[in-house]
């Protein structure tokens, strides 16, 4: 019997109505705390309020300490030690949301409109940590509802914040935007240090769309930065896409332009490789928010020294695993390679390749990889941070790389002698092989 269709993901204007739903809640808190906080202290009339509101939105909502508020001005409340957590889930799992402090600011009519006018000051948010997969559940079992998305006309702050996904992690968050308006320009600065396996992500980025709502474009420029105990990956880039597909499950952009200036700072390495990287594709978060794919997608590469010029398609897919798919040409046998034998070296046509991957998300496992010339083929596999350490010692170390794997010529020439139908087996001594 052949399994059931699964059940279709929620849209993203489902998710848009829950988040709008809890926006539109905390202010009708604070308009209740501010309309009762002449009969009552402001802690006890939040409290109640809140007890209201849970049962509706499915959350269960805490906080500790004193509240404070102003209602001269621009009315605003501050509340500390908060923790939202989704109704009916275990104790013992972590909230979907904590902070040390939140600070909400709402103008006089949406006060006096009792929310239905919901139009919000600023959000401010110390050392919030949200928990990622608990947010998208509570979200998608959110009944349909208004969609809209408030103004936020003072803006949006979020420092030291962190955010857990599945197996992976932002930590030291900082989040600012000026404004929100749904049909206007957004421009936002965000920044932390993404945490997966070994691998660490630092990244400062400056984001714009032309429009909160519906984006058709969306730009960043900044800085990212791929830490390994093999060295150190620095780049400049921005990215591009020019259409945002709201409508399918998840987050797309398609298509996604990348262009970054890069630097490789190996461990032992000397001198930094220098090298230029495009990448052109179709974007897509799952609908779960635990997979990234990339696919299809371009990739072109410039560099100079022992990084080749090369251009290849193919596809990416990063979740509990990562999953790389690769099909290209290599211009030319770099002069910093080691040198091939004639006649092999006499060859000035591009080099086919092929690079497969399948394991842990720091690329510790095997890759298998398939060069051809033109009258030679190599078959066989490599890891990653033993062939960056070889480049990085190339100049004195050995000149072979650490390969495994068979490498077939129709002819060489060796110290004045011919060889015709050579084979020849590389071991790296590792005793892997790849699954």
């Amino acid at each position: 019997m052949s399994n059931p269709a699964p059940a279709p993901e929620p849209s993203a204007p489902r998710r848009l109505r829950g988040l709008r739903l809890l926006l539109m809640a905390l202010a009708l808190a604070i308009v209740a705390a501010l309309l009762v906080q002449v009969l009552l202290p402001p802690e006890r009339a939040l409290r109640l309020v809140l007890a209201r509101l849970e049962p509706t939105l499915g959350l269960r909502i805490s906080f500790e300490g004193d509240v404070e508020y102003r209602l001269r001005g621009t009315p605003q409340l501050v509340v500390r030690d908060v923790r939202i957590a989704a109704t009916g889930s275990d104790t013992s799992d972590p909230p979907m949301l904590q902070a040390e402090r939140m600070l909400l600011s709402l103008p006089w009519k949406t006060i006096r409109s009792r929310g239905a006018d919901l139009e919000i000051t600023r959000v401010e948010l110390d050392a919030p940590r949200l928990h990622l997969p608990s947010l998208l559940r509570w979200l998608d079992a959110r009944p349909p509802g208004d969609g809209k998305v408030p103004s936020i006309t003072d803006g949006v702050r979020i420092v030291r914040g962190r955010l857990d996904g599945d197996g992976w992690r932002i930590d030291g968050l900082a989040f600012e935007l000026p404004a929100l308006h749904a049909d206007r320009a957004i421009d936002a600065q965000i920044g932390g240090t993404v945490h997966l396996d070994a691998l660490q992500a630092p990244f400062r980025l400056r984001l714009h769309a032309d429009r909160a709502v519906d984006a058709r474009a969306l730009h960043a420029r900044g800085t990212l930065a791929l830490i390994h105990a093999s060295g150190r990956l620095d780049t400049t880039l921005q990215a591009d896409a020019t259409r945002i597909d709201a409508d399918m499950p998840g987050f797309a952009l398609s298509p996604l332009r990348v262009a970054a200036d890069a630097r490789w700072t190996g461990t032992d390495a000397a001198e930094p490789l220098p090298f230029v990287l495009g990448l052109h594709g179709a974007l897509h978060v799952g609908g779960d928010g635990n997979v990234l794919g990339f696919a299809p997608m371009g990739i072109a590469l410039r560099g100079q020294g022992v990084v080749p010029d090369l251009v290849a398609g193919g596809r990416i897919a990063l979740g509990d695993r990562l999953a790389l798919s690769l099909d290209g040409r290599i211009a030319r046998w770099p002069e910093a390679w080691p040198t091939l034998p004639p006649p092999l070296s006499n060859s000035t046509q591009p080099l086919p390749f092929a690079l497969r991957y399948d394991g842990p998300a720091d690329v510790s496992a095997p890759i298998a990889l398939r060069l051809e010339h033109e009258h030679a083929r190599f078959d066989g596999e490599a890891r990653i941070a033993a062939m960056l350490d070889w480049f990085d010692t190339l100049a004195s170390g050995s000149p072979l790389p650490p390969l495994r794997g068979q490498l077939t010529a129709d002819r060489v020439e060796v110290s004045g002698a011919v060889l015709e139908g050579v084979e020849i087996t590389f071991d790296d001594g590792s005793g892997d092989t790849t699954p």
